[in-house]
């Protein structure tokens, strides 16, 4: 499920494939949020980064944080 508010960001049409985790992309500042619980997934987000938002940072966000985003 993509979670990325109209507010936030423009659409994106970087690549036809999609981060298969819930996030909030910030265009204005390339950074993409993701809500990860995982630890072992955690460790693949730089490679899913380089994949799916080339020049983009990537950031763990705490459920909280996410939820904040998403409003």
């Amino acid at each position: 499920m993509n979670l990325i508010p109209k507010s936030k960001t423009k659409h994106l049409l970087m690549k036809k494939t999609k981060l298969p985790l819930p996030h909030v992309v910030l265009e204005d500042k390339k950074e993409v949020w993701i809500l990860c619980t995982s630890a072992i997934t955690a460790m693949g987000i730089g490679a899913m980064m380089d994949r799916h938002f080339p020049g983009y940072k990537g950031h763990i966000a705490s459920r909280e944080y996410f939820d904040e985003l998403t409003q």
